[in-house]
């Protein structure tokens, strides 16, 4: 567009929202223009938050994170647990018994024998060598690094959640804005057409279609609204508390295409970084781990003990010892366990361990396909947001001066109302198409760092740096005027 040009576009459309304040009853030209100009304005029901601030909240307080990173310290037990198997145990028990007897003699007085016996043991054991032992322990490790990524995985699908669903919204706000606008529109217009069709200056089939159009965005702009207030209470379910987001994309952002030297450093990230791939691995790392584990029922195993024992019997009936008197011992043992059959039950899990290993690596490979998959979908998404873009730009501007000459054209009687509603759905829709599509090239930019593993809060603050408040807008108008000035 030229120099001249843009000067006209300008002037014509601070005159339109000048001639909307001042002038009360106006054309139908002039009132679709004022309307394009004035936006849709929404309370604010919570408090404000920008997309940083929504992150920071969603991590501090959503519980499932919390629960997440409970689990992986109750986890991390485990390792202490299953260590006590290499350290020597110390059990020390202590008994008494009070003996109280009475003989019944045929010939003689019956004997009374009254007495106490005591005594402590004291048993230390070690276990010498046990190859399951070791491996278990090493089983318990990886346990707690599948949690542990586990827990960070989670940590990135709550960054995500609240980031995208801030973005939902915002792009729901620019649904609901350019709707408003197209049914404040048909409802100014309706008004007119009404009037002009009761002084006989027009056909009443004009009402008609006027009417419906403006029923049809009614009903549109209620089902937007209402899946907003759905998305805000996601939004809020993400972070624990009632918000507001109050920051949107700047205009000038650019949404440039993912060169394909740039993919590839990203691919070869994602089999680096992406939790589901290191999951996986560490699950096949298990398997594997837990068959040796299970082998190890069949290697002998080695354990030694110390015990002393003290009695102390005081029988005075007692003629033998140690019946009479205190007796120690100290006993050394050594013991050898070799397994040679227990019914078959270690050998059959030895054998179904096998399958497990060759499940897990199945799983494996499915799941890098999976994100394979999921990563190339997200580059031809991100790609094709940023060629659409500049396509929607184009067609907005020419939308809008395809309604310009329409409305003139109709205004001197050469067009008809329905190339006039058509002119205008055409525009509106056009808007609306090219506002998802800048929400949705951000969307799958998050997503596409979620599953390559590098979503945190630095690569929000990159984003949150091509924000502004909602306030700072120079204008409410549902159409991007920065496009047609260009």
């Amino acid at each position: 567009m030229s120099s001249a040009s843009r000067i006209k576009v300008m002037k014509s459309l601070k005159l339109l929202k000048n001639t909307w304040q001042l002038r009360k009853s106006v054309s139908v030209s002039t009132v679709m223009s004022c309307a394009l100009l004035l936006g849709f304005s929404q309370p604010l029901t919570a408090s404000a938050a920008n997309l940083l601030e929504v992150v920071d909240i969603a991590l501090q307080e959503n519980l499932s994170l919390n629960s997440a990173e409970t689990g992986l310290r109750s986890s991390q037990y485990d390792l202490d647990i299953n260590r006590g198997k290499f350290l020597p145990s110390l059990n020390v028990s202590a008994n008494t018994n009070w003996n109280d007897g009475t003989t019944h003699q045929t010939s003689g007085p019956n004997t009374n024998n009254s007495y106490n016996d005591h005594g402590v043991n004291v048993t230390l054991s070690q276990t010498l060598f046990n190859l399951g032992d070791i491996y278990s322990h090493t089983n318990t490790r990886i346990d707690v690094d599948i949690e542990t990524l586990k827990t960070e995985q989670t940590r990135q699908t709550i960054i995500r959640d609240a980031s995208t669903t801030y973005f939902e919204y915002l792009k729901s706000s620019a649904q609901i804005r350019a709707t408003q606008a197209e049914l404040n529109s048909s409802i100014s217009r309706l008004k007119l057409i009404t009037r002009n069709v009761e002084l006989g200056n027009m056909a009443g089939t004009e009402k008609y279609e006027v009417l419906a159009q403006k029923e049809g965005t009614a009903n549109t702009l209620r089902t937007l609204k209402k899946d907003q207030k759905i998305i805000l209470t996601q939004l809020e379910m993400i972070v624990q508390r009632p918000l507001n987001p109050d920051y949107d994309l700047q205009s000038t952002i650019e949404f440039t295409e993912i060169p394909s030297d740039r993919e590839r450093r990203l691919n070869d990230i994602l089999y680096t970084s992406g939790y589901d791939l290191l999951i996986a691995q560490q699950q096949v790392k298990k398997s594997r781990q837990t068959l040796k584990e299970t082998g190890a029922t069949f290697v002998p195993s080695l354990t030694g003990s110390i015990g002393y024992t003290y009695d102390d019997t005081n029988d005075a009936s007692a003629t033998v010892l140690p019946d009479n008197g205190v007796t120690e011992e100290a006993v050394y043992t050594l013991k050898l366990d070799v397994p040679i059959l227990n019914g078959g039950r270690d050998y059959y899990r030895y054998e179904q361990n096998k399958f497990d290993i060759e499940r897990t690596e199945i799983d494996l490979q499915d799941s890098k396909d999976q994100s394979q998959q999921q990563f190339d979908e997200f580059i031809y998404n991100i790609n094709d947001y940023s060629a659409s873009l500049a396509s929607l730009k184009t067609i907005i501007q020419a939308n809008y001066a395809s309604y310009n000459g329409i409305q003139k054209a109709h205004k001197l009687g050469t067009r008809t109302i329905t190339d006039l509603l058509s002119a205008e759905s055409k525009l509106f829709s056009s808007i609306r198409d090219y506002e998802s599509a800048r929400y949705d090239y951000i969307i799958n930019l998050v997503q596409l760092n979620e599953l390559i593993g590098n979503l945190n809060m630095n690569t929000i603050g990159k984003i949150a740096e091509q924000m502004s408040p909602v306030s700072d807008r120079k204008t409410d108008s549902p159409i991007p005027l920065h496009l047609l000035v260009q």
